[in-house]
């Protein structure tokens, strides 16, 4: 699905699991293991939006959402600060839809809580504002510069 909906603006959304974590505590349990699973599952595979059938799953959704953001953001912040400061004429280490990518987590990251400004540094919302461009070649802003200023 991911593959049929790339570069149209489609977002593609995972599932609910049915199976409702309420009842006997050992059942909740098991069912919200099982929720988490998916949640983080589909996340890694990109899937970035998703549902759920009953308000008991939402704790798992939250947790797991904050898990994926929290754990994957020191390497995100590592590969876009180098990609920020190559020189975009001398080869790139990295493509500029992956600099998009990497924005996108950082940017999520930050709106949801999982990191703040202080985490993402040497990186500021700035640059990640600015390569949440598609596109967006290595060292177009300044750290600390207002997007506004910068050329382009």
């Amino acid at each position: 699905m991911l593959l049929a909906a790339a570069e149209t603006g489609v977002r593609v959304s995972d599932g609910s699991d049915n199976k409702v974590p309420v009842g006997e505590p050992a059942t909740v349990a098991r069912r919200w293991a099982r929720h988490a699973d998916g949640v983080l599952r589909a996340l890694w595979a990109g899937i970035y939006q998703g549902w759920d059938l009953h308000p008991a799953q939402l704790p798992t959704r939250f947790a797991a959402t904050f898990a994926f953001y929290r754990t994957g953001f020191t390497d995100a912040v590592d590969r876009l600060e180098r990609y920020h400061r190559q020189d975009a004429t001398g080869g790139v280490l990295d493509e500029p839809a992956t600099a998009f990518a990497l924005a996108r987590h950082l940017a999520s990251a930050r709106a949801c809580g999982a990191i703040t400004a202080g985490d993402i540094a040497p990186l500021s919302d700035a640059t990640i504002a600015y390569y949440l461009h598609r596109g967006a070649l290595p060292g177009g802003i300044e750290e600390g510069a207002d997007r506004a200023s910068q050329p382009g």
